[in-house]
């Protein structure tokens, strides 16, 4: 009952999400998505023994035994009671999570524990009341971290939180405005629109075009990373029709199915044919909900040059038998063209250089927070109007901007009072992968056996890792690391207000 409210509230909520009154006479009220329907092919192969048992709830943190380690690695631990202990008998910074089923079956699964515990510690310590973080693996996007967090209402499934699309997409999908206005040719980063009246709310008479008021221009660019409405409005008004807007929002998988181990929720994307609505929608108003893994898989595909390929979240699969069960890692297509993608990449670095998330990336005197690494990023924010009052907060992107490792997403519903926003956690999160970079490369070439966790034999002369045919040669292990759920150091200067 707890889920069935929650998704009721939310979906409900949803609907009253912009600062502006909406018109009677708007299109047809956004619905909320449902799960694809199950579809039976003729020729489909049989389900795989271990699919539909997977269990977040029932993974187990399991040491990495180097090849022929004389000493025995300590006994498996569950996951939930490792979270909550304040001293871990396996240490998270060299394990992985796996889950034995009872009929034989050992799942290991691609989940970085050190990563997903901090997750979980920052939504924890932060008292957020709804939350979820997913970070990719861009390589393949294999996933590192699947943290969803409910304290609002503890009987809500974390699972429900990952892969429904409860939150609207707010300003995110000005992602796809953008480059759906740099797929048709109509703008290009320099592109400008003129307007008057400011930035942040938008009513019909501010989208008409008035020279005498009109006396401020801003660029793409500047638009993507301070999140101004008014000015993707207006470019999205003046050169893009419903049907391109649809299609764009088609190719990075809003109204598609995202195959992964668990079923994900198809985001839907309502674009009107009036055009005023349209210009709304293309600024992050109505219409368009996100699910969390939907908006890490968005951010991969500007990190991965237009490139879309499934998340996975299960490495290896071993039969009762000893047998490698594991499937094939889902093929890749193309999204966008490499120049779109980058193109759009480029505008999210202003995001968390001077835009709407450099608060949480640079001190006040411009200094970064992560040194010599830039981050790509879009903030989303919009406000509901009804009981119990919550604000949808979103940062996705991914890092380094320029050579990509890790793409992620991360919604927060906070309340009237709140402690962090999206964006300083994410920021936190990237620190902690660029700690861990080598630690989980090395981590990748561990393999299950019948009851351990297993690195290949190290190279005598280099202590290299020794990669298995068809791997490629993992790093050394890094220095180690501190404890995972550390005090979280503070909220770095004022927090920047909220954008629409």
């Amino acid at each position: 009952m707890g889920a069935i409210f929650f998704l009721a509230t939310l979906g409900g909520i949803a609907f009253y999400v912009q600062n502006q009154t909406i018109p009677e006479d708007r299109d047809e009220l956004r619905k909320p998505a449902t799960a694809l329907p199950d579809v039976i092919e003729d020729n489909a192969p049989p389900p795989l023994a271990w699919r539909d048992r997977l269990d977040l709830g029932a993974i187990e943190l399991t040491p990495i035994v180097e090849a022929d380690a004389a000493a025995a690695p300590a006994a498996p631990r569950p996951a939930a009671e490792a979270e909550g202990s304040p001293a871990l008998d396996i240490d998270p910074s060299s394990a992985r999570y796996v889950q034995n089923l009872a009929d034989g079956h050992r799942l290991l699964y691609t989940l970085d524990p050190v990563l997903q515990q901090s997750a979980l510690t920052i939504f924890r310590n932060r008292e957020v009341p709804y939350a979820a973080a997913v970070v990719l693996d861009v390589r393949d996007n294999s996933v590192l971290a699947f943290a969803g967090h409910s304290s609002m209402d503890p009987q809500v499934d974390p699972l429900e939180v990952l892969t429904t699309a409860w939150a609207p997409a707010a300003s995110t999908f000005k992602l796809v405005t953008a480059a759906s206005l740099l797929e048709n040719g109509a703008a290009n980063g320099d592109t400008k629109a003129c307007f008057h009246g400011g930035l942040r709310g938008i009513t019909d008479d501010l989208l008409k075009d008035d020279p005498a008021l009109d006396t401020r221009c801003e660029s793409l660019s500047s638009a993507v990373a301070y999140s101004y409405n008014l000015v993707l409005a207006k470019l999205a008004l003046n050169h893009l029709d419903q049907r391109k807007l649809e299609d764009t929002a088609s190719s990075v998988l809003f109204q598609q199915e995202i195959p992964f181990e668990f079923a994900v929720e198809a985001s839907p994307a309502h674009i009107p044919s009036d055009t005023n609505s349209r210009a709304k929608v293309a600024a992050g108003f109505w219409h368009v909900d996100l699910s969390p893994v939907h908006g890490a898989v968005l951010a991969s595909i500007f990190a991965r040059d237009g490139i879309y390929q499934p998340p996975h979240i299960v490495a290896e699969v071993r039969s009762p038998d000893g047998s490698d069960l594991t499937p094939p890692i889902p093929d890749e297509t193309r999204a966008l063209a490499q120049s779109v993608a980058d193109g759009v990449g480029d505008m999210m670095v202003g995001t968390t250089r001077y835009g709407t998330a450099s608060g949480s990336f640079r001190d006040n005197q411009g200094v970064a927070f992560i040194p010599g690494v830039d981050v790509a990023g879009k903030t989303g924010s919009l406000t509901g109007k009804r009981d119990p009052i919550l604000n949808y907060n979103w940062f996705i992107g991914y890092a380094p901007a320029d050579r990509p490792e890790i793409a992620f997403a991360v919604i927060l519903a906070n309340g009237p009072k709140w402690r962090i926003k999206a964006h300083y956690a994410a920021r936190r999160l990237v620190q902690i992968y660029l700690d861990r970079r080598d630690a989980i490369t090395e981590a990748r070439a561990a393999r299950l056996t019948e009851n351990e966790l297993i690195l290949p034999a190290r190279d005598p002369e280099t202590g290299a890792l020794i990669a298995q045919a068809g791997e490629a040669k993992p790093s050394p292990a890094p220095e180690p690391e501190p404890e995972a759920d550390e005090p979280l150091p503070p909220v770095p200067g004022a927090l920047p207000s909220i954008e629409q």
